[in-house]
This record gives C-alpha cells, structure tokens and sequence, in this order.
C-alpha cells in the first residue's frame, strides 16, 4: 500500500511541478537533499523527454553523481540526459556533460551556460542544488540571476527545483529565496510534507527506511474552529431547514442542488463535510460518492448520506462506498448534529 501511494505521489510531483519553480524547504537535519534526489531520479526514470541540468552550488558533478549512488539510485541508464554547471577547472575528470564556472558567484557564466543549454533543450529540470549557498550574495545581484534563470528556462516549458535549509538566513533573505518560486514544498520534522499547489493542499508522510523512501497521504485534520459544510439535496428546503436550525453551532453552510453541482462544489470549495442525499434527478447519491473518491482534491472529505432511504441494503451500499456516517429522513436535527460532530472528531476536529 505504502508503494501504491508512493508512486501516486510521485506522479502528482510530476504532473504539478511540470513547468513551475519549487522550493523544498526544510530544517538543516532533514533528509531533504535524498527526498531531490528520489523526485529527479523519477522525473529520469519516467520521463524520457525531460533533461535535467544541475547547478552545482553545493557538491561537484561527481559528488552528485556519487550521491544518485549512495541514495540508492540508479541512474546509468540515463547519465547522458544529466548535464552540470559545475564549479572548477576542465582538468578535474568531471562527467562529460558539463560546463565550467570559475566560483559561485560567477553568475555571467553560470547564466551562459544556462541560456545555450535550455535553446539546445526542451522540458528542462533545471535543479539548484541549495539555494542557502546563492543567497550569501548580495540580494539584487542573485534576484537578476533567478529571474534570468526563470525566464530562459521558463520559455522552452521547463521548471526549477530547489532546496533551502530554514532558519539559516535572514529572514529577509529567505522570503527574497521563497518569491521566486511558484510552489513552496514546507518539509518538517516527524515525516511530514506540505504544500499549496493552486487551491490544493498536499500533505504527505514520508519515512526513509533501510535506505529505500516512501511517501504516503495524510489524512488532513481540521484545525479551523469552524466547519464548512457543504449540504446536497434537490429540494432547496433541505438546505435552509438544516441551516436554519443548526444557527447557533460553529458551522458554515454552502449548498447544491443536484450530483453534477455537488462534484463542482465539493472539487472547487474543498468543505470539510458533506450531507449527501441519495435520490437526485441528475445523478444519486452513490455515483456522487464513487466520483469523490476518485478525485485526488475531495477524496477525503468526511460524507454523511442522509435519505428517505432507510433500508439496510442501502446503508451497506453507501458503507461500502466509503461513506462516514448515515441519517435517515425525516431526520432529528439533535442527531444530525450529533453524528456531524463525530464523524469530524475523527477528522481531529473538535467544537470550542
């Protein structure tokens, strides 16, 4: 299971980051330079399109190439699809794809190098090994070099990725490093990572076990002291009857009429509950359901069906969908209530 996800979230990495600047960020002691690693060697191993160019800032083409290795990597196959900026002289037995810059601040060259390797190329990985390292520089000097760097890299489809250790720089500094990028990747301590990517949120566990990574969804907790609740019924006097007599509880309503429109609302506004009826026109309850879970952005909202429903079959039908709870109609709004409130406490969520 844990690799199933593993592989889903790698492809989400792919199919968000394509075209964008990242920014991992992390404390010093984090395995954020193995977690790079393990996203490019995918990205080569998956895409054979893409061609990474590695801005060596913090190791030689050598050593980055010691560590695909070290991590666990294997990255033979795909060696001539790598190509390194790299800091030194033509002597030092580098691997053949590279080009030469004389110190980290030789930003003339650096961008040369750049600019001839993204015409030459499309769909560019364009990895900036620490971005901790380019930030000692004077703040204007490195704010030209990136936005250049975007640009050239930007206009063949390509993306940036980097890495930054927090609290190490003034945080001057670190909020110039974080605006040049699109989405921020926040790795913390405990195996957790987050992240805002458009209306989304990805929040994923990941352990690093015998040497070998793996990554897993988190299932969000509900932290805001009031819930959103999306309420679905084709009869409008649903909605405003539970609204109406659940005033006086931290809720927040919004409201949907049929199948096709719970699926856009629930997509679009993210709720942290929905209240489901099963017999709508358009769409029933159950297909509604089956959609939800297959959507990588709603999968996890909390759904409690309540219908005229009341047989046992059909209980074990919305059960067996994935569902949290079940209400009969004509319903008991203090039940309703009741079960609202337990199926979000196992959600982390509790009512001031």
């Amino acid at each position: 299971m844990p690799q199933d996800q593993t592989k889903d979230i790698l492809d989400t990495f792919r199919d968000e980051f394509w075209s964008k600047c990242t920014l991992f960020i992390a404390p010093v002691d984090s395995f954020i330079e193995r977690i790079i690693y393990f996203y490019v060697f995918d990205i080569l191993k998956n895409e054979s399109n893409r061609t990474v160019v590695w801005l060596c800032l913090k190791d030689s083409g050598n050593e980055v190439l010691d560590k695909f290795d070290e991590f666990g990597f294997d990255i033979q196959d795909f060696k001539d699809r790598i190509w390194f900026i790299d800091i030194g002289t033509t002597g030092d037995g580098s691997h053949e794809n590279t080009y030469y810059c004389t110190s980290h601040t030789d930003y003339t060259k650096m961008a040369l190098h750049a600019s001839k390797l993204t015409s030459e190329q499309e769909n560019i990985v364009f990895v900036i090994d620490d971005m901790t390292i380019l930030a000692s520089d004077t703040l204007q000097v490195i704010d030209n070099f990136i936005k250049y760097i975007e640009k050239v890299v930007k206009e063949k489809g390509g993306s940036i990725v980097s890495m930054l250790s927090k609290g190490i720089l003034q945080p001057e500094s670190e909020s110039l490093m974080k605006s040049f990028f699109d989405i921020i990747v926040d790795v913390q301590h405990g195996g957790e990572m987050h992240a805002n990517i458009g209306m989304n949120t990805l929040d994923i566990l990941y352990k690093i076990e015998e040497g070998q990574i793996t990554f897993e969804h988190i299932k969000k907790k509900v932290k805001r002291d009031r819930l959103m609740i999306l309420v679905v019924d084709d009869e409008p006097d649903i909605p405003e009857l539970v609204e109406l007599l659940l005033a006086n509880e931290p809720y927040d309503f919004i409201a949907a009429y049929g199948g096709y429109e719970a699926i856009d609302m629930a997509i679009s506004e993210i709720p942290d509950m929905i209240l489901l009826d099963i017999m709508m026109p358009d769409m029933d309850g159950y297909e509604v359901v089956k959609k939800l879970k297959k959507s990588k952005v709603a999968c996890e909202i909390p759904i409690i069906m309540v219908s005229a429903k009341s047989e046992v079959d059909d209980k074990i039908k919305g059960m067996e969908l994935g569902i949290d709870d079940y209400v009969s109609k004509p319903f008991d709004m203090r039940e309703l209530n009741a079960r609202i409130k337990m199926v979000m406490k196992r959600s982390g969520w509790s009512a001031v």
